[in-house]
């Protein structure tokens, strides 16, 4: 709330300037009113039968009634016509900037967010917004360059803070990356968004222990985080605190939001431990989770596939890596009919199909499929 009227303050302030084009026609104490109660709604209806086409002004506050109603196509349609007559109008910029861009529509925001730079060249949020934007429309190296001097007008703008470190991450430079984020944190300890590339950034450092202070700050404050969390349970691991290794893995495991990598480091740390039952009970849960159910549908799919290219044996080895991880019987079927119809050897393929048919009668398989199997086999007896 206290940004909308922030928002609203701006819009008044800007459209005083031209409170000298003509005398008013609304009451403007009516319509903040409105904007008080967020009632948006009644205060279009007002504006729109009395703005005037060629009043700044006045356009410009329907365009922020529009805006905050909702209605995006007509508050462009708004604000291009207040920047047809006042190209340098900032609020217009402003606002088209924020709808393209809540629209993942950047390459039309870059325009009004570099108008906004040249207009303010002292405001960190606009270089802040034209970065976001050209990362947006992947324009890295551009959003870079303004997101360093977003930075260097405002150092404690957590989100440049954030995003500033995650880049200079990205490329490998973790000094850079630390640098900017302990900086930050040496005045405000307490912004996840920034502790997070943080924590990444003392482990690549292998600065183990700030790492682990870090993350225990974000449990501590039950701040849940996968990823700093996958480096805190390792920055644990390294550093021989298998307790504390196995209170991240515990931590997540309560909101079901472990994952395969702390889970695999949980289970070394009882190792370390010797409780090996545990050790291994997570281990199967490691196995478990590298064992994806879709991947039984990956190597079906693959190895149809290859039958079709008549790359007969790669075709079986795709349905026997399939079978081997989630024994289902209809892939020794299948491997039986490839070894059947397309590469003729009715031995290896009878074999398959008998498989089929024992492992079938336990799982209530495909009775058609299981019936073809019986009279194939049954056919091939007689050809003996």
């Amino acid at each position: 709330m206290r940004s909308l009227f922030i928002m609203l303050a701006a819009v008044l302030c800007c459209t005083s300037t031209y409170a000298r084009q003509a005398p008013d026609t609304i009451d403007k104490a009516l319509v903040v009113g409105w904007f008080q109660d967020q009632q948006y709604e009644q205060a279009v209806q007002y504006l729109q039968g009395r703005v005037r086409p060629d009043n700044v002004a006045e356009q410009s506050l329907l365009g922020y009634a529009l805006y905050q109603w909702g209605q995006w196509p007509a508050t462009i349609r708004t604000y291009r016509q207040v920047l047809q007559l006042d190209s340098l109008y900032i609020p217009a910029h402003q606002y088209l900037a924020t709808i393209y861009l809540q629209q993942d529509n950047p390459l039309q925001a870059i325009p009004h967010c570099k108008k906004l730079v040249a207009l303010q060249p002292l405001q960190s949020r606009y270089y802040r917004q034209l970065s976001f934007a050209c990362f947006a429309a992947r324009q890295p190296d551009s959003g870079f360059h303004y997101l360093q001097q977003a930075y260097a007008l405002n150092p404690m703008d957590s989100k440049v803070v954030a995003r500033l470190g995650e880049e200079w991450l990205d490329r490998e430079q973790y000094p850079a990356a630390d640098s900017v984020l302990r900086a930050y944190l040496d005045k405000d300890s307490l912004q996840t968004s920034v502790i997070i590339p943080a924590i990444k950034a003392a482990y690549y450092l292998k600065d183990y222990p700030r790492a682990i202070a870090l993350g225990q700050h974000l449990i501590h404050r039950q701040v849940i985080s996968v990823t700093a969390c996958s480096y805190v349970a390792a920055a644990c691991y390294y550093t021989k605190r298998y307790q504390e290794c196995i209170h991240v893995h515990d931590f997540l495991k309560e909101v079901d939001m472990t994952t395969e990598t702390i889970t695999y480091y949980a289970a070394m740390a009882y190792a370390q431990l010797k409780d090996y039952g545990c050790s291994n009970e997570l281990l199967q849960q490691c196995i478990d989770r590298a064992r994806s159910k879709s991947l039984d549908d990956y190597y079906t799919a693959m190895g149809s596939n290859y039958e079709e290219l008549h790359q007969y044996k790669k075709a079986t080895a795709c349905l026997d890596t399939a079978w081997y991880l989630f024994q289902n019987p209809l892939r020794q079927y299948s491997i039986g009919r490839i070894y059947d119809h397309h590469l003729h050897q009715p031995l290896t393929a009878r074999r398959y199909y008998q498989r089929y048919l024992r492992l079938a009668a336990r799982r209530e398989e495909d009775p058609a499929i299981s019936k073809y199997v019986r009279e194939r086999l049954g056919e091939m007896e007689k050809r003996k």
